[in-house]
């Protein structure tokens, strides 16, 4: 692209060259510097069309470059429309095979929970465990699945994971 702009520069002073020559023929009074002049002009004029040969090949060149380019973004494109349409209709094959199917149902706890009371204080180490006080009594359960280190504790409205060794199951 610099070659390109550099030969339409010199070919814009080419232009003003010749331009220039045409003048000094029009002012040519004399018969002598007439032909002096008339040669200086067809020597710019000569080249002018040299130069303006050379940009318009570098110009036919760009077209040429623009139009591969052009196929090339085309063909990028069509091969993009052809991966999503393809992994389009991967997904909605994954849809209809899911939708198919039921999820298993949560396993309710057992309606007749354990009771335990609690045999030393013990502060939650996340959001999912429940701190326990010493012989505080409370509703527990296995966990489902059953893990054993711990089992699920309940009191008043508030449940979470309690270490096992923790509690003495009492009912």
């Amino acid at each position: 692209m610099k070659n390109i702009m550099r030969e339409r520069k010199i070919l814009e002073n080419k232009r003003l060259d010749l331009d220039a020559c045409k003048n000094k023929v029009r002012k040519a009074r004399s018969l002598a510097t007439q032909p002096q002049a008339e040669n200086e002009l067809r020597l710019c004029q000569a080249e002018f069309d040299r130069q303006a040969e050379i940009t318009k090949l570098l110009m036919e060149g760009l077209s040429q470059t623009q139009t591969n380019h052009l196929r090339h973004l085309k063909d990028f494109v069509q091969a993009q429309v052809n991966y999503y349409a393809e992994a389009h209709a991967v997904m909605q094959e994954l849809n209809n095979e899911l939708s198919g199917l039921t999820p298993p149902s949560a396993s309710p706890p057992p309606i007749h929970p354990m009771r335990a009371q609690v045999l030393l204080d013990y502060d939650a180490n996340s959001p999912e465990e429940l701190s326990l006080m010493i012989h505080e009594v409370l509703n527990v359960y296995e966990l489902d699945p059953a893990d054993e280190d711990f089992l699920l504790g309940e009191r008043e409205h508030k449940s979470g994971r309690i270490p096992r060794a923790y509690v003495k199951i009492i009912s």
